[in-house]
């Protein structure tokens, strides 16, 4: 039997999609494994015409959102391009101003897509969606949408800001980091796509490599573009300069030192040594030759076109005007803002750090063990981890609401310190003798050494050494006092171990999202059996998060689902358990607050 499109835009529109999301997973889990990019296609009729539906999603069936939520894309898109501040620009010649007001047409277009987007009330609630600019196939402007995990796009460092000004009439959009750079290549190339005749009838495949050196090569040209924008042979050339003075050797050694990216006034840049006249850094041989001023401490100070001289320092920023190149040896260098790794680059392929298992899970998790806890305090204590894990011998790290006291409590058996806060490097001398360290949740250490109490524990494991067994006694008598409490135990042989380790939280409207549209299935006239599978599967998988009240509703929607199948004589179908709220589920905790409400 052949297939069928009702919401018809062109003949290969499923194939092109696939194409799309394919090439989008084959890049991004390069970068971030955790990422699960989709992609779904959305087609704006151009012109009016009663043959044709004002607008078409591919897929069409059993998506979370369908076609007809986009008819009134084109009046969001009116009223949105009125507020871009280039269509307040006028060009003196008719062709220029014929091209500026198609390209903020499609751009608003855009932009129409993605509000209407976020406003769904069945959006997912955990993914970040970024669209292609459209381009016109058989009368629709198609963008290609392509989401992803938010947890895991901010788990790497990431800008606030993703555009600049250029002008009073103009802005220029730039990248938040590397992932960002690779989803606009993504779509940019999809955006080509459609061009083709037939999309995805014949389809052009770049390699997952390929993409991201042309996102690592964007994100610094933009980078360099927020702190000089008026040479241009400064900023595009950012990228070949950075990676070929990682390339020399200077008397036969590896390359080491740092550059200062920022603008020549920058407030607080400090100059030891000023070069007359600059020196251009494209000159790659004298530029390796005065790196090794900075190869102890100091940076050579640029905006992307001129060294100007050598300072000595650090500026601390947080203000995205100020970056930093670390040259790591042959071929290998480093983008940083404000301490933070945007992009490495080895050998010509720039990457990202693979995340630690247990990081992404530990960053979630300090805000609920801790509330209030500052995301600088949280980065100092992940650095701490990370230290001790690259110890090699066993650390027993422990974070108490209560540091202070607990240390005091137990000073007969530990070496009490005045408080101070932790660097990885100071910890890594901590740590060389037995007990553990006792750090409030600012990276205050208190007391070191410490030998843990706590009450026999029936979750102990015998098989894991005393350090773990200690650690879980002592986190079970702490919460049993209605302290909150952390434990980061490192074997000597490896691995890491977060005591506790409770699920990650979970925002409450997923839930009864997912209660809801179950109810609705069990009620309509003719069920997405697809839809039904994928449902009840994803509410299996988050049984735990279930209320008592959400069981029974559950519960009743199924039977009904599943009576309803019987009654059509169904060969193969799948009994279902009966959900039974957890008696550990504590909403306080396991529940993530919402987004607040714009």
């Amino acid at each position: 039997m052949g297939r069928t499109i009702d919401h018809f835009m062109w003949g290969y529109q499923d194939m092109f999609r696939i194409h799309v999301e394919v090439s989008a997973e084959s890049a991004l889990k390069r970068l971030e494994v955790g990422l699960q990019p989709e992609v779904f296609l959305v087609g704006i009729l151009e012109e009016d015409r009663r043959d044709r539906f004002p607008a078409c999603v591919e897929p069409e069936n059993e998506h979370w959102i369908q076609s007809e939520t986009f008819d009134g894309a084109r009046e969001i898109a009116a009223s949105i391009c009125k507020n871009y501040v280039e269509s307040q620009m006028l060009q003196s010649h008719p062709l220029a101003q014929q091209r500026q007001d198609d390209a903020l047409h499609r751009r608003s277009i855009r932009d129409a897509i993605l509000e209407v987007i976020e406003t769904h009330q069945a959006r997912p609630l955990d993914r970040t969606f970024f669209a292609s600019i459209p381009e016109l196939v058989d009368g629709y402007l198609v963008s290609a949408v392509l989401s992803v995990r938010t947890d895991a796009l901010n788990a790497h460092h990431r800008l606030a800001s993703g555009e600049v000004s250029v002008h009073l009439y103009r802005t220029m959009p730039v990248a938040k980091s590397l992932i960002d750079a690779t989803i606009t290549e993504i779509l940019d190339e999809a955006a080509d796509g459609l061009l083709m005749p037939e999309p995805g009838f014949r389809t052009r495949t770049r390699e997952a490599e390929e993409t991201i050196r042309a996102a690592g090569r964007a994100l610094t040209i933009q980078t360099a573009y927020r702190v000089n924008r008026r040479d241009i042979d400064g900023f595009q050339g950012f990228y070949e300069s950075c990676d070929q003075i990682s390339s020399l050797k200077y008397e036969q050694a590896e390359g080491h030192g740092r550059l200062l990216l920022a603008s020549k006034e920058r407030e607080g840049v400090k100059t030891q040594i000023a070069f007359a006249g600059g020196v251009d850094l494209r000159d790659h041989r004298r530029v390796r030759k005065l790196l090794e001023l900075s190869s102890g401490s100091g940076s050579l100070h640029t905006d992307s076109k001129t060294v100007f001289g050598f300072i000595e320092g650090d500026i601390s920023s947080n203000s995205e005007d100020v970056f930093e190149v670390v040259f790591l040896g042959h071929h290998q260098w480093e983008l940083r803002h404000s301490g933070e790794l945007l992009m490495g680059v080895r050998f010509g392929q720039p990457y990202l750090p693979k995340l630690v298992g247990y990081e992404l899970k530990l960053r979630k998790d300090l805000p609920r063990l801790f509330p209030g806890i500052s995301s600088e305090a949280s980065d100092l204590l992940l650095s701490l981890v990370r230290q001790a894990e690259r110890a090699r011998h066993g650390t027993l790290l422990v974070v108490s609401a209560n540091a202070a006291s607990e240390s005091e409590r137990l000073k007969n058996q530990a070496t009490i310190i005045e408080a101070r806060s932790l660097s990885p490097e100071l910890l890594d001398h901590l740590t060389g003798i037995d007990g553990a360290v006792v750090v409030d949740p600012n990276g205050y250490c208190h007391a070191i050494g410490v030998i843990l109490d706590g009450h026999a524990s029936a979750h102990g494991n015998p098989g894991r050494g005393a350090r773990y067994n200690s650690a879980l006694r002592y986190i079970q008598s702490a919460m049993e006092r209605g302290i909150s409490t952390l434990a980061i135990v490192v074997s000597e042989d490896g691995g890491v171990d977060i005591i506790p380790d409770p699920p990650p939280a979970l925002k409450r409207s997923l839930i009864l999202a997912a209660v809801n549209e179950i109810e609705q299935i069990s009620t309509a006239q003719q069920s997405p059996n697809r839809r039904y599978n994928e449902l009840y599967d994803w509410i299996r998988r988050h049984r735990f998060y279930l209320l008592e009240a959400d069981c029974e509703r559950i519960n009743a929607a199924v039977k009904e689902i599943e009576r309803r199948h019987d009654e059509e004589g169904r060969s193969i179908w799948v009994t279902r358990e009966s959900f039974v709220s957890d008696p550990r589920m504590d909403p306080s905790f396991f529940y993530e607050a919402e987004d607040p409400v714009a």
